[in-house]
């Protein structure tokens, strides 16, 4: 029997759910700490190329977010989540043997097409395998488990990333395929009681709400705390302070540790649309709050600056685990479950769109323009903190609205065969 199998079969399905996120998280450490060394040390490609190439990824995984969403909707996450897999393993593997830039294009598309229809169909998997009242704390578990296997990954890339030899860097993609092939075989075991398929609804779901959409292009855009953290963080450092570029390392370790510890307590306030609704406004102020903090470390050396710089990046990372946990929140109870797919895959347009324009924004606006390009920051993310609180208030009401009439619906489709006075 293989180890996959006994996963799915010995281990409670949150547990299954668990180890798919850190095995998911292992391949994705070890393919993000070597992936583009290997594609500019080993395979020859210009770093504009492989810009190029990532550009396009988060370009195809924004216009993939929604079609993927409707599929979950059709054939179930489950089913959908194991395709992805099977995909990313596929496409990851193709890269070993890739040496054509334009090859190299289209596979790294097609990965994040993958990737994110895959973070979709998680979330919708989640919702099918765990009870309404725990899918955010399981979220949350995943999540803390997510971000300890890319730490692991990334070490065990680390000896790699040091050589030059083609054949170290083609074992890793292999073995970041066989992550993916071992996820996809322990989710395919999956049993999900709280599946309801679309057949089974008695009126067709609804496309998404307008207010909907808009909530989560405004729940991306509090999530820039990724590209803050991932670009603005280390350019800062090294360019607007004083301090040593190791610092960069602490700061980002010291995110690590605190992600992996808090996500989990910090949402619990994120079960119901009310909470997360508040808990996504409290992330902005917060995120806001270290952004102010890394603006006074300008042009500062020494313990202050290293000091400031520390209580800036834990603000941050604390915005973050509260910010995403209120968008599992919001998504989980705003999304019908009979569309639940097509909504979740509308709603993630705002992340997508993050991935995409959110690393130049950030450097655009903060390193540039510093430091008010850091107050100019924090100002945009208290607004739009604000502005999320009215859109989830109405997308909750027409929920509720478009639930009560397809309860009707069904209602009166069932005793239709009652008015012509029909016996068995």
């Amino acid at each position: 029997m293989s180890i996959a199998r006994r996963l799915g079969r010995r281990a409670r399905p949150y547990h299954a759910l668990v180890a798919g996120a850190l095995l998911t998280a292992l391949g994705q450490g070890m393919y993000s700490a070597a992936g583009i060394i290997y594609f500019t040390r080993v395979l020859g490609l210009s770093v504009g190329q492989v810009g190029l190439a990532l550009s396009v990824a988060g370009a195809m995984g924004f216009l993939a977010a929604v079609p993927l969403g409707r599929l979950i909707d059709e054939i179930g996450a489950r089913r959908t989540a194991v395709a992805l897999q099977l995909a990313k393993a596929v496409l990851v593997a193709s890269l070993a043997v890739i040496e054509s830039f334009w090859l190299f294009l289209v596979a790294a598309a097609l990965l994040g097409a993958a990737t994110r229809g895959g973070q979709v169909a998680w979330q919708a998997l989640v919702a099918d395998v765990v009870g309404a009242d725990q899918r955010v704390r399981v979220q949350a578990l995943t999540r803390s488990a997510f971000n300890a296997g890319v730490s692991v990954g990334v070490l065990a890339a680390a000896p790699v990333i040091a050589l030059t030899d083609r054949g170290p860097f083609v074992a890793m993609l292999l073995g970041v395929a066989v992550c993916y092939l071992l996820v996809s075989q322990v989710t395919a075991r999956l049993p999900v009681p709280h599946q309801q398929v679309r057949k089974d609804v008695a009126v067709p779901p609804a496309k998404p709400g307008t207010d909907f959409v808009l909530l989560g292009f405004v729940t991306g855009f509090l999530g820039l705390h990724i590209s803050i953290l991932e670009i603005a963080i280390p350019l800062w450092v090294v360019q607007r302070t004083g301090t040593h570029d190791s610092v960069v390392a602490l700061l980002l370790f010291v995110n690590t540790v605190l992600v992996v510890t808090t996500q989990v307590p910090l949402s619990r306030w994120s079960k119901s649309v009310p909470g997360a609704t508040a808990s996504l406004a409290v992330s902005g102020v917060v995120v806001a709050g270290s952004c102010a903090v890394f603006a006074l470390t300008r042009g500062l050396d020494g313990g202050t600056a290293i000091a400031l710089l520390i209580t800036a990046t834990v603000l941050l990372t604390l915005g973050e685990v509260v910010q995403s946990a209120a968008s599992w929140g919001l998504g989980f109870e705003l999304a019908p479950i009979g569309g639940r797919g097509g909504h979740l895959g509308a709603f993630s347009l705002g992340a997508a769109l993050q991935d995409v324009v959110g690393p130049g924004l950030v450097t655009f606006v903060v390193i540039q323009h510093a430091p008010m390009g850091w107050w100019l920051l924090a100002g945009a993310l208290v607004t739009s903190g604000l502005v999320a609180i009215p859109l989830a208030r109405r997308a909750h009401r027409q929920l509720i609205a478009r639930t009560v009439a397809a309860a009707q619906s069904g209602a009166a489709t069932e005793q239709a065969p009652l008015k012509g006075g029909t016996t068995s």
